[in-house]
């Protein structure tokens, strides 16, 4: 499996490439979002990207990624505590975020849950097509399809989308949502699922109305 890490700062950049060798993974490094597009091309699993980039913002490189792959699991690196800055990251589509300076081994072990979610889907996605209302999913190709037109899903967007659809009428509470969306040892905000029930709201269009927000609790699908 491929992680491509992009951060200007060359010793972090070498400890997390070494650390994660160790680990058994192939790691594809850059220093600046130049290097960063032309590493993309050796095709990574995972993305590890510094938001402070000597070159680019590293919101816009997210962005871009974005663009070419909207399933790829992203972790975001940044020197900012503040919150704004970490759901920004959320809302254009990172799937998790570490504050400098931060563990190694909580970052390791944050990217090895993302690369076992990538093969767990890529070696045990269901052949069965899924519906609910309008919504139609098909797990193996993870397309959704709404009244028989395609939306463009990220990775976890998918995954929570799908999680919804196979359990109608299922009262989540957030914080379950973020260890079925986001793995056990994911440690965040649960304001990180508002954002993306949000987000999948708005591409479901209509069918967006489905998802009903339980006060106090979380959410369900209810058709």
């Amino acid at each position: 499996m491929k992680i491509l890490v992009v951060d200007d700062e060359s010793s972090i950049r070498n400890l997390i490439r070494m650390q994660l060798e160790m680990e058994g993974y192939e790691v594809l490094a850059a220093a600046d979002g130049r290097e960063a597009l032309e590493r993309w091309n050796e095709g990574p699993d995972v993305l590890i990207l510094d938001v402070m980039l000597p070159d680019t913002d590293g919101y816009e490189l997210l962005r871009l990624f974005r663009e070419r792959d909207r399933d790829i699991p992203v972790l975001m690196l940044t020197a900012k505590s503040q919150m704004n800055d970490k759901l920004l990251g959320l809302q254009l589509g990172a799937d998790d975020y570490v504050t400098k300076p931060f563990n190694y081994a909580e970052l390791i072990l944050r990217v090895k849950n993302m690369a076992r979610r990538v093969k767990k889907m890529e070696t045990a996605v269901s052949h069965e097509v899924i519906e609910a209302g309008e919504i139609v999913i098909c797990p193996k190709e993870r397309k959704v399809h709404v009244s028989g037109q395609e939306i463009q899903l990220t990775y976890r967007e998918f995954n929570l989308c799908q999680l919804f659809v196979s359990n109608p009428q299922r009262v989540f509470m957030r914080d379950e949502l973020l260890e079925k969306v986001w793995g056990f040892e994911y440690i965040g905000n649960t304001r990180a699922v508002d954002i993306m029930v949000q987000r999948l709201r708005k591409k479901l269009g209509t069918s967006g109305e489905y998802i009903k927000t339980i006060y106090g609790v979380g959410y369900k699908l209810d058709c």
